[in-house]
């Protein structure tokens, strides 16, 4: 048993966290792209993304004083995070007020439109979990989207 009781973590993107720019500057890795929720009262109402620092993106964002709380996951490539973005926006607005009115925009060279939009939920998903695999060869999979955007 260690000698502190210091807990660690690689990244604390699996939480919400107070939605404030100290807080966002301290936990969201720097020069990353990444999606993000905004909740208030435990209720998203906003999703996004940044194709190049998610933490940025955040501690300049107009509706951060809106939020009681933040959650995010960094990405490798902006690719990644508007799939991500997308993935939450699809499912988030049928279940949470989004004041989202327009779907994510493809970051710069995604020659493909949103999966969720163009193919069936199982590939859209498949996709989303493996990113780097092509949904076009992608064999059909029962998935559950609501078990993988809890653990968001």
């Amino acid at each position: 048993m260690a000698s502190s009781a210091e807990l660690l973590f690689d990244e604390p993107r699996e939480f919400a966290f107070l939605a404030t720019p100290s807080v966002v500057r301290a936990l969201v890795p720097p020069d990353r792209p990444g999606a993000y929720v905004l909740l208030r009262m435990g209720m998203p109402f906003y999703v996004g993304r940044s194709d190049n620092c998610v933490q940025t993106r955040l501690v300049g964002h107009s509706l951060l004083p809106s939020a009681t709380h933040v959650a995010w996951k960094t990405s490798k490539t902006p690719q990644q995070a508007y799939r991500l973005e997308s993935a939450w926006f699809h499912s988030l607005r049928m279940t949470a007020e989004l004041i989202n009115q327009i779907h994510p925009a493809r970051p710069a060279g995604e020659p493909n439109s949103c999966p969720f939009c163009s193919t069936g939920d199982c590939q859209a998903w498949s996709q989303l979990l493996r990113p780097s695999l092509n949904t076009s060869a992608a064999p059909t999979v029962a998935a559950d989207p609501m078990a993988t955007a809890a653990k968001t």
